[in-house]
C-alpha cells in the first residue's frame, strides 16, 4: 500500500521502505534503517509539531482576516477602504 507524504510517496517493500520523491529520486530502506527513522522521528515528535504550529501562525500572519482591504480604482487615484469582517 502506498501513502502521499507531501512531496514523496511511501511504498512499504518485503526489503524494507521505498520513499519516492516527485523528482525521481529514490530512498530504499531497509527494515533496521526504517525504524531507526522512526525512533529518530519520535524522539523529535515534540519539536516537529512546535515547528508546525510556528509555521502555521506565520501564515496566517500573512493573510490576517482582520486587516482592512483598500481597493485601487483603475485610475490609481482613488481608493475605497471596507473594514474587516469579524
Amino acid at each position: 500500500m502506498d501513502a502521499i507524504i507531501g512531496r514523496y510517496r511511501a511504498c512499504m517493500e518485503e526489503s524494507g521502505l521505498i520513499l519516492r520523491h516527485a523528482s525521481g529520486i529514490n530512498f530504499d530502506l531497509t527494515p533496521d534503517e526504517t525504524l531507526g527513522l522512526l525512533d529518530f522521528i519520535t524522539a523529535y515528535r515534540q519539536t516537529l509539531l512546535t515547528l508546525q504550529e510556528q509555521e502555521r501562525q506565520e501564515q496566517e500572519r500573512d493573510t490576517d482576516p482582520h486587516m482592512a482591504r483598500i481597493v485601487l480604482n483603475d485610475d490609481g487615484m482613488s481608493k475605497n477602504i471596507h473594514p474587516a469582517k469579524s
